[in-house]
């Protein structure tokens, strides 16, 4: 796949190139040098029968006067007779091409999308162009489609900018990049045709380009250090600002580079995915808790949560330094959970996805004695019929219930003849989905409680 990113820089350079991000700076100062580095890039052309020079710049050349460029730079004697064959390369800066599009498949929170000078309203589909400034608030999330069906997420707290949008006309191929400013982003990289296509990530200091891959990106906020994972497919990585100069580093699927802002740069094998324990549980709770199997080599966890094995459609998200993993509350459906184990170097391990259901019911319940009896109450959240079930029980939790009733759609029981003597009690409730589609119901019981009788 290597030798398919030739064409890519200059033929002085390195025969291939991707690289991370490094920090998070603001783009103002750095996006003349990044504009500047984009432009050094060429493509190669191979001349067919009936092709001339003048022909090409008339047709594919932003410009037509760029064609003396091209031939100083190819040290072409004679633009009109050029043999079939010729490789000819351009600086991909002069090339004729027309905008593409990158679609809002989905967003959750606060999001602002910036263009051309005026901001736009987020809504599902909405056509997002070059030029974009992109940003995520707290709990906010958003997915961007590009054409040719790569996927870009962007968590909470995440700013970028569409830098490069374009089809080249000359070579049929994709022109995208994207410089990111603060926070995390995941590229799912539609695998790329075509020999000149190019899908990058930038920062001021370093690039990162693929063919087809599913990598993270992430920068720290206090030391500047950007770590790449790479989840499916294979990046290589170079630190350093200097695209020609920087050692490559090849990064396969299950491993991960950490570059400084000092220009070091370590490899590591990421962590395997998490066990979940009982993941096909339901949550019913008013929070969503889920715990990991406990690991050594992990002092943390992240996870992800969507409604779609995609993840396109991102409704929550946490990082916790231990193994329980508590998220706020979430409406009712069925879930996707992504969770990744946390390493002490700062790499964020491999991951692995679950589903579950989320169907709020919560109950909780209370006894005390009356003027006509002793009165048992229970109470609780959640959608879609509920049916209680109150179980009285004498001296243990382990006898059999002397008052076992069941069915009832009150949240009151008055009991009037109870002698003295010590009681257990407690009440379930089956609830059934307001969702007609899901015939599932769950069954919950409060613990048992301890009534002292004394008439």
């Amino acid at each position: 796949m290597f030798e398919e990113f030739r064409d890519w820089i200059p033929s002085s350079g390195l025969r291939l190139l991707v690289a991370l991000f490094i920090c998070a700076l603001a783009f103002a100062p750095n996006e003349a040098a990044a504009q500047k580095k984009s432009d050094a890039e060429q493509i190669t052309y191979v001349f067919k029968r009936g092709d001339t020079l003048f022909g090409l710049a008339n047709n594919y050349l932003r410009k037509w006067s760029d064609y003396v460029a091209v031939q100083r730079l190819n040290r072409i004697a004679d633009p009109r007779q050029m043999p079939v064959g010729t490789s000819l390369r351009i600086p991909v800066s002069l090339l004729k091409y027309r905008p593409s599009e990158a679609k809002l498949s989905a967003f959750r929170g606060s999001v602002s999308i910036a263009s051309s000078g005026r901001n736009l309203t987020p809504v599902r589909g909405l056509n997002i162009g070059e030029g974009s400034d992109i940003k995520t608030a707290a709990r906010s999330f958003m997915t961007l489609q590009l054409e040719d069906g790569s996927q870009v997420s962007l968590p909470s707290n995440s700013h970028v900018r569409i830098t490069r949008l374009r089809h080249i006309l000359l070579t049929d191929s994709i022109d995208y990049e994207i410089a990111v400013a603060k926070g995390r982003i995941r590229s799912k990289v539609a695998p790329l045709g075509k020999k000149a296509d190019r899908y990058r990530v930038r920062t001021p200091v370093a690039v990162s380009a693929v063919r087809g891959t599913d990598y993270r990106t992430r920068v720290d906020e206090v030391s500047g250090t950007a770590f790449s994972e790479t989840v499916e497919g294979e990046v290589v990585v170079a630190a350093g600002e200097s695209l020609n100069a920087a050692k490559l580093v090849s990064i396969p699927a299950g491993t991960g580079a950490a570059a400084t802002v000092s220009g070091a740069l370590a490899k590591a094998k990421l962590l395997p995915p998490p066990e979940l324990l009982d993941p096909a549980k339901v949550q019913s709770e008013t929070t969503l808790l889920f715990a990991v199997e406990p690991r050594e080599s992990a002092i943390g966890h992240r996870i992800i949560i969507a409604s779609d094995a995609g993840f396109v459609d991102v409704v929550a998200e946490a990082q916790v330094p231990g193994g329980v993993l508590e998220l706020p509350t979430i409406p009712n459906g069925r879930y996707f959970a992504k969770v990744t184990a946390l390493a002490a170097d700062g790499f964020e391990g491999m991951p692995e996805t679950y589903s579950f259901k989320r169907q709020l019911s919560t109950l909780g319940g209370s006894a005390d004695a009356g003027d006509f009896g002793y009165r048992f109450k229970w109470f609780g959240e959640g959608e879609g019929e509920r049916f209680y079930r109150l179980q009285i029980l004498k001296d243990s939790k382990t006898s059999v219930p002397i008052i076992d009733e069941a069915g009832l759609s009150t949240d009151i029981v008055t009991l009037s003849d109870l002698a003295d003597g010590e009681y257990y009690w407690r009440v379930g409730v089956i609830q059934f989905s307001s969702d007609p589609d899901d015939p599932e119901a769950i069954e919950k019981w409060t613990d048992f409680e301890k009534m002292t009788v004394a008439n």
